[in-house]
């Protein structure tokens, strides 16, 4: 007898994969079709480094936008969809490159939906359902520098909850809530940007179609600061003297008062005070702001002032960070009240001739280069970059910081990438800055080439750090004072140039 075989079969339906993006832009309303307000500006308040303040975002298709933050500590970012800029409270402008980009697509791409147009610079990929977030992933790389953003979308909404990057071992996140529309697109009328703890927070209370007639430019305007005076009475050359560690130190004064040192860094993005100075000149304490060191990142309050003087050159209604100098003073064997950075040399012509040394404060509306020419620079958060050959043929951006001594330094992700230590004789070395010390390795380098002179093997340090302003990927390195030495370097960061006039 034949046994009777019992065969059976649990037939599990096959699930569809699920098109995340299509999900989200239709809930979002960015379609091929889509028809309705062609320019939109959303208007509301903002928490912005620590005060309020009141916020607009004017934005439409391709990507152009102008963001405004009203105040003492506000700033206009914009973008005609090719490039992108700045115009601090004064009214200075300056073009955005490199992590400054990153940081205004990230967010800005969000808050306008154009991260969804098929035409946005993003390549876009998706994960499948996460168990535990109970959300989808979306993967959105920036074409310019490959930056990975990550998007987390809500399966019952298809709406994006929050977004978070990370540049240099600093991480981002974006929360992302109170969805609303405007004209045929939804918006988040409440987004928290939170980086190193701190949180800025843009609220939306009212969109509105703009009208053809009222539509704006959104390229870089020509804006020069409304804050700045040049006396030609006074002599350009101003007092100096070196410090024992190599920096340049010149004699400001701050509301009329000299109150002592401060570093002369062309590397710094805004400028600094002291905090016992701050406190004994009893100027007010405003917001907070990340400051990145070379230990890492800290926050620091604001401090205000009527008016900076050094030479010839004055900034009224300036701020400052309020960072405690006290261990940089005993490194510098003198008492240092602040450090002049990126505002000042923002707005006038600063000659610095390292050798002498000796520096000149110039006015911009009549200076003309009295020999050579200029090499473009680019800024990154307020750093001002050029390019620069070295070893190998290698041809790269570099950090160009009056406020560091020694040769170069070359920064952990290029030691990394390029396997700078493989083979190479080193001895270990220590960085220290604002917020703390890192590792690193000294060693010598083939030949490095800056400005026409070629450097023969030179001896520079390979940072290992983790974290601050030695773990940036966007720059290869940094080039310090004593590379600067064969030159009198010209700055020119209002005309994103710089000199180097041979010696």
């Amino acid at each position: 007898m034949t046994p009777l075989l019992l065969a059976l079969f649990l037939v599990r339906p096959t699930l569809a994969p699920v098109d995340v993006i299509a999900n989200v832009r239709k809930a979002v309303g960015v379609t091929s079709e889509q028809k309705g307000w062609q320019e939109t500006v959303l208007t509301g308040s903002s928490e912005f480094h620590g005060v309020t303040n009141r916020y607009k975002l004017q934005f439409r298709e391709g990507g152009k936008f102008t963001q405004s933050i009203e105040g003492r500590l506000g700033q206009t970012l914009g973008s005609d969809g090719m490039n992108f800029w700045q115009i601090d409270s004064s009214g200075a402008t300056r073009h955005l490159a490199f992590e400054d980009v990153d940081r205004v697509q990230t967010v800005l791409f969000l808050l306008t939906d154009y991260w969804l147009d098929p035409k946005a610079p993003v390549d876009i990929t998706t994960d499948g359902l996460d168990p535990k977030t109970g959300t989808y992933a979306a993967h959105v790389n920036l074409h310019i520098s490959g930056l990975d953003e990550t998007v987390r979308i809500d399966p019952k909404t298809w709406l994006p909850t929050s977004a978070e990057f990370e540049i240099a071992s600093s991480k981002t996140t974006i929360v992302l809530s109170d969805w609303h529309r405007a004209g045929a697109v939804s918006v988040p009328y409440l987004a928290r940007v939170t980086d190193e703890g701190m949180t800025d927070t843009f609220r939306v209370e009212e969109a509105r179609a703009v009208p053809t007639a009222n539509a704006i430019s959104y390229s870089m305007p020509s804006l020069v600061p409304k804050d700045t005076s040049y006396d030609s009475s006074i002599p350009s050359r101003i007092e100096t003297r070196r410090a024992v560690s190599g920096h340049i130190l010149v004699h400001p004064k701050v509301n009329g008062q000299d109150i002592g040192w401060f570093i002369l860094d062309s590397g710094a993005d805004s400028m600094v005070i002291d905090k016992v100075v701050a406190d004994k000149l009893k100027l007010p304490k405003m917001g907070k702001e990340l400051v990145v060191g070379v230990g890492g990142v800290v926050q620091a309050p604001f401090r205000t002032a009527n008016e900076f003087s050094l030479g010839p050159g004055a900034i009224r209604n300036i701020n400052f960070i309020e960072v405690e100098l006290g261990d940089l003073s005993s490194v510098f064997k003198v008492p240092l009240a602040g450090i002049v950075g990126f505002d000042f040399f923002r707005r006038f012509i600063v000659q610095v001739d390292l050798k002498n040394p000796s520096v000149e404060v110039n006015n911009v509306l009549d200076y003309h280069l009295p020999r050579g020419d200029w090499t473009k620079m680019e800024f990154s958060t307020g750093n001002p970059a050029v390019q620069a050959t070295f070893e190998g043929d290698h041809k790269a951006w570099f950090r160009l910081d009056t406020g560091a001594n020694g040769t170069l330094t070359f920064h952990a992700p290029a030691v990394q990438k390029m396997h700078m230590l493989e083979g190479r004789e080193t001895t270990p070395a220590e960085m220290a800055g604002v917020g703390g010390s890192t590792e690193a390795r000294a060693g010598n380098l083939a030949w490095f080439e800056l400005g026409g002179h070629r450097f023969k093997n030179i001896s520079v340090v390979f940072s290992l750090a983790k974290t601050g302003a030695f773990a940036d990927h966007y720059f290869t390195g940094n080039i310090g004072q004593d590379l600067m030495e064969p030159f009198t370097v010209v700055f020119d960061f209002g005309g994103s140039r710089v000199a180097f006039l041979p010696r």
